[in-house]
């Protein structure tokens, strides 16, 4: 696969998935060029190839932003069967299980889970200040932004990774 193929596929999983939406706007050719260590013209040729997709558009002096995150204009990457067949069942619940289940392990620091170690909180300030603002909660505001977290931040996290070539 080309450069330039490779950069317009994570570009359109990217829009497909939806962290890039309609509206955003693209990194620069420049930008693009210098944090993925691509010339400009091979970014050009991508931004070209989204385009006459129907993904992003061209704007003059703007930049480029993203249309739509339709399927139904995109054509099936090939070996999409191949990949498929190598793919295994994974139940995502019996690994949450396995990490929950260590961390009660008292020997084991669970580095891995959102739990930190009981011995590293400090207790006695927590329950004075818990004491003070407990009353004023919210109580749906303590299960608001669990898994998977915010989606704000998560979007603003995966367009700064994005930016830098990281899906």
């Amino acid at each position: 696969m080309k450069r330039y193929e490779r950069l317009t596929e994570e570009i359109t999983a990217s829009i497909l998935s939806g962290l890039l939406q309609a509206g955003d706007r693209l990194p620069s050719v420049r930008q693009t060029s210098a944090s993925r260590g691509v010339s400009p013209s091979t970014v050009f040729k991508a931004y070209y190839l989204l385009e006459a997709r129907g993904l992003i558009r061209a704007r003059d002096r703007s930049g480029y932003y993203v249309l739509r995150a339709s399927q139904a204009a995109l054509p099936e990457p090939d070996g999409l069967s191949s990949a498929a067949a190598g793919r295994h069942p994974v139940d995502v619940s019996d690994n949450v299980l396995q990490v929950l289940n260590a961390t009660l392990r008292r020997d084991m620091l669970p580095f891995g889970s959102a739990f930190p170690c009981p011995s590293l909180l400090p207790y006695g300030r927590l329950a004075r200040y818990m004491a003070t603002t407990v009353q004023q909660l919210d109580p749906w505001g303590s299960i608001d932004d669990l898994s998977p977290g915010d989606p704000a931040l998560r979007r603003a996290i995966a367009l700064r990774y994005l930016a830098d070539g990281l899906t």
